[in-house]
């Protein structure tokens, strides 16, 4: 096999570095066919959209329960010429128009979802929701097993079910169940909180293709499992990586809040930092998997196939989160350090 490619970038446009627009958090961003991007801010209820260049262009949707209104943002994703915003807050997804970004019509969710036993046990939200290419979706919810006697700082399994959503939002079956993280019982000040301590065990990290399968990977091991678009195990593949030990030095070091790194002695903590910590999927079905390194302040992100195949690495800063790839770019969530604004960064892919 020949060896993996190195990549650089270069930093060609920015979104949101004007009084125009300020950003509350940037919840989520999608990317259209002609460049344009759509930045979900959850705590103002709005998507911003942009021109490639960095130019805004408009506003879309507001704080409300009317059309195209948002009770909250979670995801933004476009298929085709439509974008689809899911607001967890009403259990529906948004759908507007790509041309005019003008609102088509909202998709309740799962609103059939008392009929699956499977699902009498999970959390009454929808955790995510995938938009698959025919219109149909893909539902991920959540369930926790956990003892009703949990101890402060004990850990307990969360599991996520995928059940598939017809284009009404009407739920038609079962594709897939999987751990999807750990969660403590949390004390802090004179309550307790269940608390997903992500920096020290990961979650499963789930994408889907352009053709509806899923690949999922799992925090502790370099292993990509594919199922179809019926959740049916299809193959796997797997790279040896070398773990890095978990310590409160290293913690330090890995920019974790000094409120986690000193209760850690408290905790029940993984031996090793989690192997990878990210996967997105790009226009061409390429996984971009983020791996733990011994330098803690950066990832070193895998390209691959879809089949397992190396194609490229390339190290990246981990307070410039990689947050969507689209047509030879990459856009990062950064803070500026003159404004302290948060804001969006496209940076062109250039092959060495």
């Amino acid at each position: 096999a020949k060896p993996a490619a190195t990549l650089s970038f270069t930093k060609d446009a920015v979104y949101g570095d004007s009084d125009e627009v300020l950003f509350g958090f940037i919840q989520d961003i999608a990317v259209d066919n002609s460049g344009r991007v759509f930045i979900a801010d959850a705590p103002g209820m709005v998507l911003h959209a942009f021109e490639p260049d960095g130019r805004f262009i408009t506003r879309i949707g507001r704080d409300g329960r009317g059309p195209g209104e948002f009770n909250t943002i979670k995801s933004v994703q476009i298929l085709g010429d439509r974008l689809h915003v899911y607001d967890p807050g009403q259990y529906r997804i948004h759908i507007f128009t790509i041309n005019d970004l003008a609102v088509e019509k909202s998709v309740y969710l799962a609103e059939n979802r008392s009929r699956y036993p499977a699902l009498a046990k999970t959390m009454p939200w929808i955790s995510e929701v995938y938009v698959r290419n025919d219109d149909t979706y893909i539902a991920k919810f959540l369930a926790e097993d956990k003892s009703p006697a949990l101890r402060h700082w004990q850990n307990y399994e969360v599991s996520g079910l995928f059940f598939l959503l017809d284009n009404t939002g009407i739920i038609s079956g079962e594709l897939l169940e999987f751990k999807s993280e750990i969660r403590t019982r949390f004390p802090i000040m004179q309550a307790v909180f269940d608390y997903h301590f992500k920096a020290f065990f990961g979650n499963a990290l789930p994408v889907i293709s352009s053709d509806n399968r899923i690949h999922l990977a799992e925090p502790d091991y370099f292993l990509i499992r594919q199922y179809g678009s019926d959740g049916v195990y299809e193959k796997a593949f797997f790279y040896p990586i070398e773990k890095i030990p978990l310590t409160q030095g290293s913690a330090i070091e890995g920019g974790v809040p000094d409120e986690f790194v000193n209760n850690m002695p408290s905790m029940d903590l993984p031996e090793f930092w989690p192997v990878l910590t990210d996967m997105k999927i790009d226009n061409e079905d390429r996984l971009w998997v983020a791996t733990t390194v011994e330098d803690l302040s950066v990832y070193e992100w895998w390209v691959l196939e879809s089949s397992g195949n190396l194609l490229a690495r390339f190290e990246w800063p981990r307070n410039k989160p990689i947050v969507f790839v689209k047509h030879d770019y990459i856009y990062t969530r950064e803070t500026d350090d003159e404004t302290g604004l948060m804001q969006v960064v496209r940076y062109k892919i250039d092959p060495n």
